[in-house]
């Protein structure tokens, strides 16, 4: 029998006209992008604020400072959704601005290397660094470092591997280090940068740095010994950070595990209210077992968390909720 599950509080729920193929933070609110380039601005109640079409599908959004940025056939745009100036950014290409959004961070892919660059607010490009791209043509995404003047880098290809790397901004040049974390999801740094998170096919490594020793290994095997034996279900893409040492990772299957970080330790299952975990009907395709509809996450500096369950259903929570009971 399965172990019951803790059960999140929901706070709001919105079926969006479209498809929520990524979410970011935009203000006190969330921005939710479609795969045909319909973006639905929500405020910090899931309230609809405003819907635009930036005209195509959209590679990359991100939104600091009120500063907005996006890239819609092969341009970087900057401004407003709807209005700016744009400049050629070609190929697989992702954007980010650094958090006081006085700073564009842009990377795109030029067959066997990636370009970094660092950007002015207004998107001139001021810094430059290359690293190599040992797959070809990959797929490229910069996510969160908790140094201001820092990036962690993805280049992802798929079966073929994956690699992160840390870029940096000294305030004259850029440097770029390849992080111990291939074929993993985006490295995930602690709030202190002195330990990584590296998330796989079958682990979740802690690795102290920069000395890069591996700290603890906490197995699928041991997270869920039958799906790791019968491959009914493996590690998911959304590994969040939670408050007071925790972080939360969802599997292919839609479920959800809370990971004590002091002991590399799944503590507790738990679900969103309304969007419970069940078995699978026999008669239907894909893998046994259990299954629910969680797809990802955006945590707001807030406190609030966007989760997106099956594609098109946005639920508002608290982050401090999805953490486990005390005592």
């Amino acid at each position: 029998m399965e172990p019951l599950r803790r059960v999140v509080g929901v706070a709001a729920t919105l079926t969006l006209d479209h498809d929520a193929y990524f979410g970011r933070t935009a203000g006190d609110g969330f921005a939710v992008m479609s795969h045909t380039g319909l973006l639905t601005i929500l405020d910090q109640r899931l309230q609809v604020e405003r819907t635009v079409d930036l005209g195509g599908p959209v590679g990359d959004l991100s939104v600091a400072g009120g500063r907005w940025a996006w890239i819609v056939a092969d341009r970087l745009w900057v401004g407003h959704p709807g209005e700016g100036a744009s400049s050629a950014l070609p190929g697989e290409s992702a954007c980010r601005w650094a958090p006081t959004g006085e700073a564009l961070w842009s990377a795109y892919g030029t067959g066997d290397k990636v370009q970094v660059e660092l950007r002015s607010p207004e998107s001139r490009v001021t810094r430059t660094v290359t690293v190599p791209d040992e797959f070809g043509g990959s797929m490229v995404r910069l996510r969160h470092h908790p140094h201001p003047d820092a990036v962690v880098l993805w280049i992802a290809a798929g079966q073929d591997g994956q690699q992160s790397w840390l870029v940096r901004d000294d305030g004259t040049a850029l440097t770029a280090e390849h992080l111990p974390a291939d074929d993993c999801l985006p490295t995930m740094f602690a709030p202190d940068g002195t330990w990584l998170l590296a998330a796989g096919d079958d682990r979740l490594t802690m690795v102290s740095w920069p000395d890069r020793v591996e700290q603890a290994v906490l197995h699928w095997r041991d997270i869920d010994p039958e799906a790791a034996a019968d491959g009914s279900d493996a590690p998911g893409g959304c590994l969040m950070a939670l408050p007071d040492g925790f972080v939360s990772w969802s599997t292919d299957n839609g479920r959800l595990r809370t990971i004590d970080l002091a002991t590399l330790s799944v503590v507790d299952e738990f679900e969103l209210a309304g969007h419970p975990v069940a078995e699978r009907d026999p008669n239907l395709a894909g893998d046994p077992g259990p299954h629910g509809d969680f797809g990802y996450a955006v945590p707001h500096p807030n406190g609030l968390v966007m989760s997106v369950h099956d594609r098109d259903t946005l639920v508002l929570s608290s982050l401090r909720d999805w953490l486990p009971a005390r005592g």
